[in-house]
């Protein structure tokens, strides 16, 4: 047994991006079940094989060290509940996501980007894990985007280039929603709270100019994705704000780090940045991390 930390460990392993795929399997007596995994990739193209590692904690494990066929469906980016359902419902899974069968009877989650469906070619245990290598005996794929996943959250490809065609456009200021064990950084001002943000640097792009304020801050923090990019009705400009995660919780003169609980209820200096740390919260609980796009007032999560 080794001495790493088992959470900064999972967090290292997780910094490798990822697709989404929902692994299914039927059992001997005709029960229908399946996992939502992201160790996926492929093996070999002569014979085509590909890999996925059900864990021994898995309550299918059984089903899946034992079957003869299972199937792999990568899920496409607007297809972050199927994902969820796969990842913790106790209930009848199938139930609540479309689906069809392959040849051999196993269940293929229907608006999947590529559908495999497998043979079982070699299984080998791999401590907590099982190292299940399929054949291909059949596949389909679509021009659809997949849907990504890294740190702990979904991010797809369609919503990124959406955010570079806006921040590209007349970003006048550029803020950041920061997080550490599940309490986000906030700045304290006469009017209330708001987050960190600061004014574009003049030739830097807006991800630049938001590191280059960490920098002067001295907060040690990772930028991830736009969160929210809206046009301030006052001005005309737009402000952008990303998601970021912070090394640790640094002491910092008028910030200070506000765990989830207590936000509910808390004095923010706009209704926009009120609004946009209630989304925050809510969307770290459910797993999945949106975009806005709009105004102050109204807009699009995407």
């Amino acid at each position: 047994m080794s001495d790493f930390d088992v959470r900064e460990l999972r967090n290292a392993f997780g910094s490798f991006m990822t697709g989404v795929t929902i692994v299914t399997a039927v059992s001997k007596s005709g029960e229908k079940v399946g996992f939502t995994a992201n160790s996926f990739t492929s093996v070999s193209m002569d014979p085509p094989l590909l890999l996925v590692c059900p864990a021994t904690k898995l309550s299918s494990y059984d089903v899946f060290e034992s079957c003869d066929h299972f199937a792999v469906s990568i899920l496409s980016e607007d297809q972050q509940d199927a994902s969820n359902i796969f990842a913790g419902s106790k209930g009848d899974r199938f139930a609540e996501v479309p689906w069809h069968e392959d040849e051999f009877g196993t269940p293929l989650i229907d608006g999947a980007v590529t559908h495999f469906s497998c043979s079982s070619y070699q299984k080998v245990p791999a401590g907590d894990h099982l190292l299940l290598i399929g054949k291909v005996d059949a596949f389909s794929t679509s021009e659809k985007l997949g849907l990504g996943y890294a740190k702990g959250g979904y991010f797809s490809l369609s919503r990124e280039h959406k955010a570079e065609d806006v921040t590209g456009a007349a970003i006048a200021q550029v803020g950041s929603l920061i997080e550490h064990n599940d309490a986000l950084l906030l700045q304290k001002t006469a009017d209330g709270y708001r987050l960190p943000e600061t004014l574009m640097s003049f030739g830097r792009s807006s991800q630049s100019s938001l590191k280059d304020y960490f920098s002067e801050l001295g907060i040690h923090a990772q930028v991830g994705q736009v969160f929210s990019v809206y046009e301030k009705n006052n001005s005309g400009y737009f402000s952008a704000y990303y998601r970021a995660e912070a090394s640790s919780q640094c002491e910092l003169e008028d910030f200070e780090f506000i765990h989830f609980d207590k936000l509910t209820g808390a004095d923010f200096a706009s209704s926009d940045i009120e609004s946009m740390v209630s989304r925050y919260v809510e969307e770290k609980q459910n797993g999945v991390f949106r975009l806005y796009i709009g105004n102050e007032k109204e807009g699009e999560v995407r």
